[in-house]
Protein backbone atom coordinates (compact mmCIF):
# COMPACT_ATOMS: atom_id res chain seq x y z
CA UNK A 1 0.00 0.00 0.00
CA UNK A 2 1.01 3.20 -0.95
CA UNK A 3 2.02 5.50 2.09
CA UNK A 4 1.40 9.59 2.23
CA UNK A 5 3.79 11.69 3.01
CA UNK A 6 2.34 13.00 6.50
CA UNK A 7 2.39 16.76 6.37
CA UNK A 8 -0.48 19.16 5.10
CA UNK A 9 -1.56 16.48 2.77
CA UNK A 10 -3.11 16.82 -0.56
CA UNK A 11 -5.55 15.05 -2.77
CA UNK A 12 -3.81 11.93 -3.42
CA UNK A 13 -4.79 8.78 -5.52
CA UNK A 14 -4.43 5.30 -4.33
CA UNK A 15 -4.72 1.96 -6.24
CA UNK A 16 -7.67 3.95 -8.19
CA UNK A 17 -9.73 2.99 -5.18
CA UNK A 18 -9.95 6.01 -2.68
CA UNK A 19 -8.22 9.70 -2.82
CA UNK A 20 -7.12 11.36 0.74
CA UNK A 21 -7.30 15.47 0.62
CA UNK A 22 -6.44 17.55 3.37
CA UNK A 23 -9.44 19.79 4.61
CA UNK A 24 -10.46 1.41 19.84
CA UNK A 25 -10.48 -1.88 20.16
CA UNK A 26 -7.49 -3.99 21.42
CA UNK A 27 -4.13 -2.09 23.16
CA UNK A 28 -4.07 1.77 22.36
CA UNK A 29 -0.31 3.66 22.37
CA UNK A 30 0.32 6.83 24.04
CA UNK A 31 0.70 9.47 21.55
CA UNK A 32 4.34 10.47 21.36
CA UNK A 33 4.28 13.55 22.28
CA UNK A 34 7.73 14.02 23.23
CA UNK A 35 9.12 13.26 19.39
CA UNK A 36 10.43 16.49 17.76
CA UNK A 37 9.65 15.33 14.16
CA UNK A 38 5.98 14.43 14.32
CA UNK A 39 4.04 16.86 12.26
CA UNK A 40 0.94 18.02 13.56
CA UNK A 41 -1.91 15.99 12.49
CA UNK A 42 -4.68 17.48 9.91
CA UNK A 43 -8.50 16.80 8.99
CA UNK A 44 -8.60 14.84 5.67
CA UNK A 45 -11.00 13.18 3.97
CA UNK A 46 -10.62 9.54 2.44
CA UNK A 47 -13.35 9.20 -0.55
CA UNK A 48 -13.80 5.23 -1.28
CA UNK A 49 -15.17 4.84 -5.10
CA UNK A 50 -16.07 1.38 -5.55
CA UNK A 51 -16.37 1.52 -9.73
CA UNK A 52 -12.66 1.82 -9.77
CA UNK A 53 -11.71 -1.48 -8.36
CA UNK A 54 -11.81 -3.53 -4.92
CA UNK A 55 -8.62 -4.28 -4.48
CA UNK A 56 -6.89 -4.25 -1.13
CA UNK A 57 -10.71 -4.80 0.55
CA UNK A 58 -11.71 -8.23 1.97
CA UNK A 59 -15.67 -9.40 2.71
CA UNK A 60 -16.50 -11.32 5.64
CA UNK A 61 -19.18 -12.08 7.74
CA UNK A 62 -20.33 -12.53 11.40
CA UNK A 63 -22.54 -12.47 14.26
CA UNK A 64 -23.58 -16.37 13.41
CA UNK A 65 -23.77 -19.30 16.08
CA UNK A 66 -21.63 -22.77 15.77
CA UNK A 67 -23.62 -24.61 12.87
CA UNK A 68 -25.82 -22.23 11.81
CA UNK A 69 -23.41 -20.08 9.44
CA UNK A 70 -25.54 -18.10 6.38
CA UNK A 71 -25.55 -19.32 3.23
CA UNK A 72 -25.49 -17.73 -0.05
CA UNK A 73 -22.14 -15.57 1.26
CA UNK A 74 -20.80 -13.58 -1.91
CA UNK A 75 -18.52 -10.72 -2.73
CA UNK A 76 -17.42 -9.08 -5.79
CA UNK A 77 -16.47 -6.49 -8.24
CA UNK A 78 -20.32 -6.29 -9.98
CA UNK A 79 -21.97 -4.71 -13.14
CA UNK A 80 -24.43 -2.24 -11.00
CA UNK A 81 -27.61 -3.55 -12.29
CA UNK A 82 -30.11 -2.03 -14.42
CA UNK A 83 -31.03 1.48 -14.71
CA UNK A 84 -27.82 2.33 -12.95
CA UNK A 85 -24.59 2.36 -14.53
CA UNK A 86 -21.07 2.01 -13.69
CA UNK A 87 -19.81 -1.26 -11.20
CA UNK A 88 -20.01 -2.04 -7.34
CA UNK A 89 -18.34 -4.45 -4.56
CA UNK A 90 -21.79 -6.85 -4.47
CA UNK A 91 -22.25 -8.28 -1.01
CA UNK A 92 -25.16 -10.89 -0.72
CA UNK A 93 -26.03 -13.29 2.41
CA UNK A 94 -28.65 -15.57 3.65
CA UNK A 95 -30.48 -15.37 7.23
CA UNK A 96 -32.58 -18.65 7.31
CA UNK A 97 -32.62 -18.82 11.13
CA UNK A 98 -31.11 -16.14 13.92
CA UNK A 99 -32.24 -13.71 12.20
CA UNK A 100 -28.86 -11.95 12.80
CA UNK A 101 -25.79 -11.40 10.38
CA UNK A 102 -23.22 -8.87 9.97
CA UNK A 103 -21.94 -8.86 6.12
CA UNK A 104 -19.19 -6.18 5.57
CA UNK A 105 -15.84 -5.16 4.05
CA UNK A 106 -13.12 -3.74 5.34
CA UNK A 107 -9.24 -1.92 4.68
CA UNK A 108 -6.45 -0.57 6.16
CA UNK A 109 -5.89 3.32 5.50
CA UNK A 110 -2.85 4.83 5.90
CA UNK A 111 -0.87 8.41 5.77
CA UNK A 112 -1.57 9.72 9.46
CA UNK A 113 0.68 10.66 12.34
CA UNK A 114 1.72 7.99 14.21
CA UNK A 115 0.17 6.91 17.64
CA UNK A 116 -2.13 10.09 16.96
CA UNK A 117 -5.99 9.50 17.61
CA UNK A 118 -8.31 10.80 15.26
CA UNK A 119 -12.26 11.23 15.10
CA UNK A 120 -14.03 9.59 12.19
CA UNK A 121 -17.24 9.30 10.79
CA UNK A 122 -18.75 8.32 7.09
CA UNK A 123 -20.58 8.49 4.56
CA UNK A 124 -21.64 5.64 2.69
CA UNK A 125 -23.11 5.46 -0.83
CA UNK A 126 -24.82 2.14 -1.87
CA UNK A 127 -27.47 0.55 -4.22
CA UNK A 128 -30.33 -1.49 -3.43
CA UNK A 129 -33.85 -2.48 -4.35
CA UNK A 130 -35.48 -2.66 -0.74
CA UNK A 131 -37.92 -0.29 -0.14
CA UNK A 132 -38.95 1.43 3.43
CA UNK A 133 -41.65 1.85 5.97
CA UNK A 134 -43.33 -1.37 5.11
CA UNK A 135 -43.58 -2.94 8.44
CA UNK A 136 -43.08 -6.13 10.29
CA UNK A 137 -39.67 -8.07 9.36
CA UNK A 138 -39.18 -6.15 6.34
CA UNK A 139 -36.24 -6.08 4.80
CA UNK A 140 -35.44 -2.30 4.21
CA UNK A 141 -36.57 -1.88 7.44
CA UNK A 142 -34.20 -4.41 9.45
CA UNK A 143 -31.00 -3.76 7.76
CA UNK A 144 -29.05 -1.59 8.98
CA UNK A 145 -26.13 0.25 7.05
CA UNK A 146 -22.93 0.19 9.35
CA UNK A 147 -19.51 1.73 9.45
CA UNK A 148 -16.58 0.94 11.87
CA UNK A 149 -13.00 1.75 12.73
CA UNK A 150 -10.06 0.68 14.22
CA UNK A 151 -6.59 0.14 15.58
CA UNK A 152 -6.89 -3.04 15.02
CA UNK A 153 -7.13 -5.22 11.33
CA UNK A 154 -11.10 -6.07 11.91
CA UNK A 155 -11.59 -9.60 11.69
CA UNK A 156 -14.53 -12.28 12.62
CA UNK A 157 -14.08 -14.27 15.42
CA UNK A 158 -15.02 -16.54 17.90
CA UNK A 159 -16.81 -15.28 21.35
CA UNK A 160 -18.05 -16.76 24.53
CA UNK A 161 -20.98 -18.59 23.80
CA UNK A 162 -20.55 -20.25 20.52
CA UNK A 163 -20.97 -17.33 18.87
CA UNK A 164 -19.03 -14.75 15.85
CA UNK A 165 -18.53 -11.71 15.92
CA UNK A 166 -15.68 -8.91 14.80
CA UNK A 167 -12.84 -7.80 17.41
CA UNK A 168 -14.60 -4.68 17.83
CA UNK A 169 -17.48 -2.87 19.78
CA UNK A 170 -19.63 -2.28 16.54
CA UNK A 171 -23.16 -2.77 18.84
CA UNK A 172 -25.52 -5.07 17.35
CA UNK A 173 -28.25 -4.53 14.31
CA UNK A 174 -29.72 -1.51 15.08
CA UNK A 175 -27.16 -0.55 18.04
CA UNK A 176 -24.19 1.82 17.50
CA UNK A 177 -21.10 0.95 19.56
CA UNK A 178 -18.37 2.78 20.68
CA UNK A 179 -16.09 1.96 17.41
CA UNK A 180 -19.16 1.08 14.95
CA UNK A 181 -21.65 2.84 14.06
CA UNK A 182 -25.37 2.74 12.35
CA UNK A 183 -25.63 4.99 9.76
CA UNK A 184 -29.52 4.19 8.72
CA UNK A 185 -31.85 1.51 7.69
CA UNK A 186 -31.38 -0.19 4.01
CA UNK A 187 -34.52 0.97 2.93
CA UNK A 188 -35.22 3.81 0.47
CA UNK A 189 -38.48 5.65 0.88
CA UNK A 190 -40.72 5.49 -2.38
CA UNK A 191 -39.53 1.52 -3.68
CA UNK A 192 -41.93 -1.30 -3.34
CA UNK A 193 -41.65 -3.46 -0.34
CA UNK A 194 -41.35 -6.59 -2.50
CA UNK A 195 -38.65 -5.59 -4.10
CA UNK A 196 -38.04 -4.28 -7.86
CA UNK A 197 -36.19 -1.21 -9.33
CA UNK A 198 -32.46 -0.29 -8.13
CA UNK A 199 -31.36 3.28 -6.94
CA UNK A 200 -28.41 4.61 -5.52
CA UNK A 201 -28.42 6.44 -1.93
CA UNK A 202 -26.59 7.60 0.49
CA UNK A 203 -27.01 7.40 4.51
CA UNK A 204 -24.79 9.18 7.18
CA UNK A 205 -23.82 9.66 11.08
CA UNK A 206 -22.09 13.02 12.39
CA UNK A 207 -21.33 10.39 15.36
CA UNK A 208 -17.65 10.57 15.68
CA UNK A 209 -15.45 6.74 16.23
CA UNK A 210 -12.31 7.46 17.86
CA UNK A 211 -9.74 5.54 16.78
CA UNK A 212 -5.55 5.74 17.17
CA UNK A 213 -3.43 5.44 14.15
CA UNK A 214 -0.46 2.52 14.98
CA UNK A 215 3.25 2.93 14.89
CA UNK A 216 3.32 3.43 11.24
CA UNK A 217 0.36 5.61 11.05
CA UNK A 218 -2.39 3.09 9.85
CA UNK A 219 -5.27 2.13 11.11
CA UNK A 220 -8.71 0.02 9.73
CA UNK A 221 -12.17 0.95 8.63
CA UNK A 222 -15.23 -1.34 7.81
CA UNK A 223 -18.26 -0.69 5.87
CA UNK A 224 -21.48 -3.24 5.42
CA UNK A 225 -24.69 -4.08 7.08
CA UNK A 226 -26.27 -5.57 9.85
CA UNK A 227 -29.54 -7.86 9.23
CA UNK A 228 -32.40 -9.07 11.35
CA UNK A 229 -33.70 -9.75 8.35
CA UNK A 230 -34.93 -13.76 8.08
CA UNK A 231 -33.89 -14.21 3.80
CA UNK A 232 -31.42 -13.33 1.71
CA UNK A 233 -30.32 -9.55 0.85
CA UNK A 234 -28.28 -8.28 -1.54
CA UNK A 235 -26.64 -4.76 -1.62
CA UNK A 236 -23.81 -3.19 -4.23
CA UNK A 237 -21.24 -0.62 -2.13
CA UNK A 238 -20.72 2.15 -4.74
CA UNK A 239 -18.17 4.21 -2.43
CA UNK A 240 -17.96 6.35 0.90
CA UNK A 241 -16.41 9.60 2.63
CA UNK A 242 -14.61 9.28 5.41
CA UNK A 243 -13.63 12.56 7.52
CA UNK A 244 -11.34 12.22 9.72
CA UNK A 245 -10.47 15.09 12.19
CA UNK A 246 -7.22 15.06 15.06
CA UNK A 247 -9.47 14.07 17.82
CA UNK A 248 -9.69 17.32 20.55
CA UNK A 249 -10.04 15.74 24.43
CA UNK A 250 -13.48 16.85 25.93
Amino acid sequence: MMTIPKKAIAALSVAGLFTLSACGGGWVPVPDMFNPHLPDPVASTVTVDFNNGIDGWHGDVADYRAGNPPTEVAFAWKDLPAPLSGKGYYMASHNDKANDVLTYVTRQLDGFVKNTHYDVTFELRYATNAGSGCGGASRGDNIYMVAAASYNNIETVWQPGSRTGVNLDRGNQGVSGTMGKVLGTQGVPGLACDGGTWVGTTTRTSEPIEVSADKDGRFWIMLGNDSGFEGTNAVYLQGATVHITPHRAQ
